[in-house]
C-alpha cells in the first residue's frame, strides 16, 4: 500500500472517529480499540504481494460462480509471514480493549507456538468457522475471541486478493446473483447506495457487489413483510431493511462514494444505534453461509 494514500486512508478514518466521539460519548473504549485494530490491517496490507493460486483461472471462477460458490472456496493460498508476525498484536489490543485475560491467553498461545498462526489464517481466510470452534474448544479458548483474531489478521489478504481476482472479470460479476460474497463467501456488513445502484459491501473482503433485484439479502424475501425504517427522519440516508421471514436486518446508506477498505468497520461502528433498534426488535444479523451444502470445504 502506498505511503500517501495509507496517509488519506488515515486522515478520513481519523475524521469519521473524531465524528463518532463528538456524537456518542459512550463509543469512546470502541473507537479507541478501532484505532489500534485499524493500524494493524494497514499495517498487514502493507507489502502484499500475493498473487492469486495458480489454478484460479477465469473460466474456472465463472464456472463456482455459476455453482453459487465463492471464488476463494478451496483454494490454496500461501499466508505471508508479516501478517502470521501481527496475530500477537490483534490478540494483546483486543485484550486492551476489554477482553482481558481470555485475549492475553490467545496471545501467549500464538507467541509459545501452541496457537499455529498460519493454520489460524489459512482457516479464517477459508471462512470455516466450525473449525476454529472445535479447536478453540479444545484448546480451551473463547471462539468468538480466536475467530476475531483470526478474521483481522487474514482480512488484508482477502481484500488483496479480492482486488486482484475482480480486476478483469468485472463483467461477469453481474451473474452473480446471491447475498454472501462471491470472492469470500461472507455476508454484507453493510449496503451503500450509490447513484441509484445497492452495493452490498463484503464484511471480510470488502467487494462491493450488486443484487439484481432489491429483496432480503439473506432468504430472498420481498415481500411486503420485507421493509425499509429510517429510525431518524432528519437523518433518512441511514436506514435499516427489516425481514420479517428470516428475523434479519441490513443497515443501507447513501454515499457519494464508495468506503474503501478497511474502513468500513468505521461506518459500522459509527450506525450501531441502527443496531440496537433492530435488535430491540428481535432481528439480528445471521452466521455465515454454510456452503457445505454446496461443496464441502477441503482439509485447510
Amino acid at each position: 500500500m502506498p505511503t500517501t494514500y495509507r496517509n488519506r486512508l488515515w486522515q478520513r478514518a481519523s475524521a469519521r472517529w473524531a465524528e463518532i466521539r463528538a456524537i456518542s460519548a459512550d463509543l469512546l473504549p470502541a473507537v479507541a480499540l478501532q484505532q489500534k485494530l485499524v493500524t494493524l490491517m494497514l499495517d498487514g496490507a502493507d507489502h502484499l504481494e500475493q498473487p492469486l493460486p495458480s489454478g484460479l483461472s477465469r473460466a474456472h471462477v465463472v464456472e463456482k460462480w455459476r455453482r453459487g460458490l465463492p471464488a476463494l472456496r478451496n483454494e490454496q493460498v500461501p499466508i505471508p509471514d508479516t501478517l502470521k508476525d501481527l496475530l500477537p498484536a490483534f490478540a494483546g489490543a483486543i485484550a486492551d480493549g476489554g477482553a482481558g485475560e481470555s485475549a492475553l491467553h490467545i496471545r501467549d498461545a500464538l507467541l509459545r507456538g501452541d496457537i499455529d498462526a498460519e493454520s489460524l489464517l489459512g482457516v479464517s481466510l477459508a471462512r470455516n468457522r466450525k473449525a476454529i470452534r472445535t479447536s478453540a474448544l479444545h484448546m480451551g479458548f473463547s471462539p468468538d475471541l480466536i475467530w476475531l483474531v483470526g478474521e483481522l489478521g487474514s482480512s488484508p489478504l482477502a481484500h488483496h486478493l479480492q482486488v486482484q481476482l475482480v480486476n478483469g472479470l468485472e463483467s461477469h460479476l453481474g451473474d452473480w446473483d446471491r447475498g454472501y460474497c462471491p470472492v469470500c463467501g461472507s455476508w454484507p456488513v453493510l449496503i451503500e447506495s450509490i447513484d441509484g445502484s445497492r452495493q452490498l459491501r463484503c464484511s471480510f473482503c470488502a467487494l462491493a457487489w450488486a443484487l439484481r433485484s432489491h429483496r432480503c439479502i439473506y432468504c430472498g424475501n420481498a415481500g411486503e413483510d420485507f421493509v425499509a425504517a429510517a429510525p431518524d427522519v432528519n437523518r433518512g440516508q441511514r436506514r435499516v431493511e427489516l425481514c420479517a421471514a428470516c428475523a434479519s436486518y441490513t443497515k443501507v446508506f447513501e454515499v457519494s462514494e464508495l468506503t474503501p477498505f478497511p474502513l468500513l468497520a468505521i461506518e459500522d461502528l459509527a450506525s450501531i444505534d441502527l443496531d440496537r433498534g433492530a435488535m430491540e426488535r428481535r432481528y439480528a444479523r445471521p452466521e455465515l453461509y454454510d456452503l457445505d451444502a454446496i461443496e464441502p470445504l477441503k482439509s485447510c
